[in-house]
């Protein structure tokens, strides 16, 4: 069976030394798929704190930090396993602060910041191997329709190489679930059954 990676939880990406941008993401699909594919691989969940707080005793779990981070952390486990399978589940800051050292003195009145993208680790996947197996998750805009969510899972996974797209909308979470592979897509009405067939697709 192949090596498995999972990624969970957000990362926080530092404004100085005492605060960070993050997003909202508990963790908990990450930390699930954990539990439920411990049996079919080795699997290792690079998480976000609250992630690895979910987390069941025997896995083998990881921290990560910043975006930056954790890309080093899955380019390193890529290359030791080049034809093992990554569940990239977290929520990935886009934005990073330019200077970000030292601690911003506090009491004033307004405060400019200014942000860099950062590297899209999902592009990055592919050419760290061509036999790795990528499961994608995509947050689409509040309001996207079934054919809107439909059409950006199919967009990230053409573009990124996925071999599965696991997408929802962003308020929706536990509903109206969509997967995409190549062969098409299908739509779930209830989050617990989409995870349950994704699960069936990590080693097909």
């Amino acid at each position: 069976m192949r090596a498995i990676l999972i990624t969970a939880g957000a990362t926080r990406n530092p404004i100085d030394a005492m605060r960070y941008i993050s997003a909202h993401s508990s963790g908990r699909t990450g930390a699930w798929l954990g539990d439920a594919l411990s049996q079919a691989g080795e699997v290792t969940v690079l998480g976000s704190p609250e992630a690895l707080a979910r987390c069941r005793d025997g896995i083998n779990c990881r921290p990560f930090g910043s975006t930056s981070d954790l890309m080093d952390k899955m380019h390193a486990w890529v290359l030791a396993n080049p034809d093992g399978v990554v569940i990239h589940a977290a929520a990935v800051g886009d934005y990073a602060v330019v200077e970000a050292d030292g601690k911003i003195p506090s009491g004033q009145a307004e405060l400019t910041l200014t942000l860099r993208p950062t590297p899209k680790i999902l592009d990055a996947i592919r050419g760290w191997s061509e036999q790795i197996r990528i499961i994608s998750f995509k947050a689409a805009p509040p309001g996207t329709d079934s054919r809107g969510l439909a059409a950006v899972a199919e967009a990230q996974g053409r573009r990124t190489d996925s071999a599965v797209v696991f997408a929802n909308v962003i308020g929706q979470i536990d509903s109206g679930v969509l997967i995409w592979t190549p062969e098409g897509s299908q739509q779930f009405s209830q989050r617990t059954a989409a995870l349950g067939a994704l699960v069936n697709l990590v080693n097909p």
